[in-house]
C-alpha cells in the first residue's frame, strides 16, 4: 500500500484533447509534458499521439506514442499498461538490479502474449511506442517505431548529448504488429546516468520531420537546450518554433531532469 501511495500517474491521448493550433505545457510531478496538435492552416485536423507517465520514489516510467490512421492503437497500448499498473509499481519499487531486469521481462511478456496480440489485431491503425524507465542511476528503454529518446547534458559539450534509441519506420504495434512477425523488430538498451544533472527528452517523430526542422539530431537539440533556462523553457521553445514553422504533424514531448 505504501508504494501505491507514493506513486503518481497521468495519461492522455489526442482524442481527449487535440491541441490543434495550440501549444500546451504542463508539469506532472517533476515531469514536463508538451503538446502541439499541428497547424490547421497546413493540414492538421486530428492528433493521434498519446502519452503515459508513472512516477515513484526513485523512478519514472514515461511512454510516448505516435499512431497513424486513428489514435486507437496508441490508446490501446496506454490502456494495457494502465491495467497492469499495480504490477509495474511493484516491479519498479524493487532494488535497481531486479527492477530493470523484471520490467524488461514484463514488457516482453505483455507484448508477446496471445491476448495482447489478438486484441491489437482488431484496432484501427498502428502506433510507434517508446517506453523509458529511469530507476535510481540507470535509464532503460524499449523502442518500437519512430519516436526518439535523447539524453542531454548540462554543459556545452555536444559529444555528451546523444540519441539513445534507434528509430524504425517499419515496426509498429497495432493491426500490423511487429510482435506478430517471426522476429519482432525493436530495440532496447540500458545506460548508467552520469553523476550530476541528467536531462531526458522523449519525442514523437513530428519534432524531427516538420519543414526545415532544426531538431533532427541530438547535437541540434543540445544547442537549443543550451539557449534555454530550464527544461520547461526548452520544451516550450521547441513547440513554439514548430508552430511558427507551420508544422502539420502533431508533436508530443516528455522531459525531465534527474540529479544523480
Amino acid at each position: 500500500m505504501e508504494a501505491l501511495e507514493q506513486m503518481y500517474s497521468y495519461s492522455w491521448n489526442g482524442e481527449i484533447k487535440s491541441y490543434l493550433d495550440q501549444v500546451d505545457l504542463h508539469k506532472y510531478q517533476h515531469v514536463w509534458i508538451g503538446r502541439f496538435g499541428g497547424s490547421i492552416a497546413h493540414g492538421a485536423y486530428k492528433n493521434e499521439n498519446a502519452c503515459l507517465i508513472f512516477t515513484g520514489a526513485d523512478w519514472e516510467l514515461a511512454v510516448i506514442l505516435g499512431a497513424e490512421h486513428t489514435v486507437e492503437s496508441a490508446a490501446f497500448i496506454a490502456d494495457s499498461l494502465i491495467l497492469r499498473q499495480r504490477k509495474i509499481i511493484e516491479t519498479l519499487d524493487e532494488d535497481v538490479s531486479s527492477a530493470i531486469k523484471k520490467i524488461d521481462s514484463f514488457l516482453m511478456s505483455m507484448f508477446n502474449s496471445v491476448r495482447f496480440r489478438s486484441t491489437a489485431a482488431k484496432v484501427n491503425g498502428n502506433s510507434s511506442c517508446l517506453i523509458t524507465v529511469r530507476k535510481a542511476g540507470y535509464l532503460y528503454w524499449l523502442s518500437i517505431g519512430e519516436n526518439a529518446l535523447f539524453h542531454l547534458s548540462s554543459i556545452s559539450d555536444h559529444s555528451s548529448s546523444i540519441q539513445l534509441n534507434q528509430q524504425s519506420r517499419s515496426s509498429r504495434i497495432g493491426a500490423d504488429n511487429t510482435f506478430d512477425q517471426e522476429v519482432p523488430a525493436y530495440n532496447m538498451g540500458i545506460i548508467p546516468l552520469a553523476t550530476g544533472s541528467n536531462h531526458i527528452l522523449l519525442s514523437t517523430i513530428g519534432l524531427q520531420c516538420f519543414p526545415v526542422s532544426p531538431y533532427k539530431n541530438a547535437s541540434s537539440l543540445q544547442r537549443a537546450f543550451n539557449k534555454s533556462e530550464s527544461m520547461p523553457h526548452f520544451v516550450q521553445s521547441l513547440l513554439r518554433n514548430a508552430q511558427a514553422a507551420g508544422a502539420a504533424e502533431s508533436i508530443t514531448l516528455i522531459g525531465w531532469e534527474i540529479h544523480i
